[in-house]
């Protein structure tokens, strides 16, 4: 199968750890997979973009320096059509083009959003399918799209890599006789006001808490921090999926403290790392609400973390949990939910192949469709 996807790649966000577990399970499934993505405005990419990627526009978040490449668009001739959180996208542009592309293949939107947006040219598309994680966002979108074309498949998890903790610091130069607290990604920041709780649980199990980000501002706000709490072990990088769960895999839990939101969330970060097999503490939030025993919620950080060094009963339950959750959504068994959705949506129109084939080749793009930007 043919399947395009259209969406932020290689990117620390919800947005592409979605597009990339299931975009990467379709590829080794045996499907085509071209990914249509944007030219960031900040540098930060987790990883070099792989043979199938294409920067061919910008999201439209500032005016400047903002192109759309249309021609990727208009010669594509693909079976699906993906389209992952519509609303960052460019939308305009995008709709512009959108006829062509809905002639030759079935489309997919996959839903990010965690409410009905204000920007009217979100509710111009004509979607074949339209794809959300969970009940939640379903309430809202039966007011917005037929309910027969709402369908819910989960967020993927990536799946079961467990590692050899000794093997695991070794490789990263940390100590084998402490406990490890990771703390990693755009959000770290957050915890800083668990400082003095994690210093009054240093004192009964000697640990690090081990810190790694690639945005400078908040590694010189913890290069600050680590003067008072001398336990900080701070790390400054991009971190590729296999060497973010290196780092899980050193590790006795993964700290993950976000307030509620208000609109719809759910923790892209815990389902990228659950297959590690390290227990992950998460503040007691609507962040988590798709998880029930899968991971260590917690009001009182201090009574987690000892559960954890203590490798008690509850915990191992957590694990355990996790392991079954994550066997029962992997990326692999995910990307199967998609193909099957894809299955349905192209059965109706598979004895009219040579129309569709007559169709592509009589389309022959005006000379303004095939004007391009400068691509940066």
């Amino acid at each position: 199968m043919n399947i395009t996807m259209m969406s932020r790649w290689n990117i620390p966000c919800g947005v592409s750890t979605h597009a990339e577990l299931l975009g990467r399970a379709l590829v080794q499934m045996g499907h085509n997979l071209k990914v249509l993505a944007p030219v960031e405005y900040e540098d930060y990419q987790t990883d070099k973009d792989e043979p199938y990627v294409l920067r061919c526009y910008k999201r439209p978040k500032k005016k400047e320096a903002f192109f759309f490449n249309p021609r990727p668009f208009l010669e594509d001739n693909c079976d699906i059509f993906i389209v992952q959180n519509l609303e960052i996208l460019p939308m305009e542009e995008l709709l512009k083009v959108y006829p062509r592309i809905k002639k030759r293949a079935k489309t997919v939107f996959v839903v990010h959003e965690g409410k009905p947006p204000g920007d009217l040219t979100f509710y111009k598309f004509d979607w074949d399918a339209i794809v959300c994680f969970d009940e939640r966002y379903r309430k809202f979108l039966c007011k917005i799209y037929p309910e027969d074309k709402i369908k819910i498949i989960p967020y993927p998890c990536h799946p079961l890599m467990p590692g050899d903790k000794k093997e695991a610091r070794l490789k990263l130069n940390l100590p084998l006789d402490k406990k490890i607290i990771f703390n990693y990604g755009i959000g770290i920041y957050r915890h800083l006001h668990l400082l003095p709780t994690i210093e009054r649980v240093s004192k009964k199990y000697p640990l690090i808490f081990l810190t790694l980000t690639h945005i400078q501002e908040w590694y010189d706000l913890f290069d600050v921090a680590r003067i008072r709490y001398k336990f900080i072990e701070l790390r400054n990088g991009k971190l590729p999926v296999n060497a973010l769960y290196t780092y899980l895999q050193a590790s006795d839990c993964l700290l993950i403290h976000k307030d509620s939101a208000e609109a719809i969330v759910v923790p892209s970060t815990a389902y990228l790392c659950l297959g590690a097999g390290r227990p992950i503490l998460a503040y007691n939030t609507n962040f988590f609400a798709t998880f029930d025993k899968e991971v260590l919620k917690y009001s009182s950080l201090s009574e987690a973390l000892e559960d954890v060094f203590e490798e008690r009963d509850n915990v191992k339950f957590v694990l355990r949990t996790a392991e079954e959750f994550v066997k029962e959504n992997s990326s692999i068994e995910v990307a199967k939910k998609f193909i099957q959705l894809f299955e349905s949506l192209l059965k109706p129109d598979r004895d009219t192949n040579k129309e569709r084939d007559k169709i592509w080749e009589e389309s022959k793009l005006p000379s303004w469709e095939l004007e391009t930007a400068p691509i940066l």
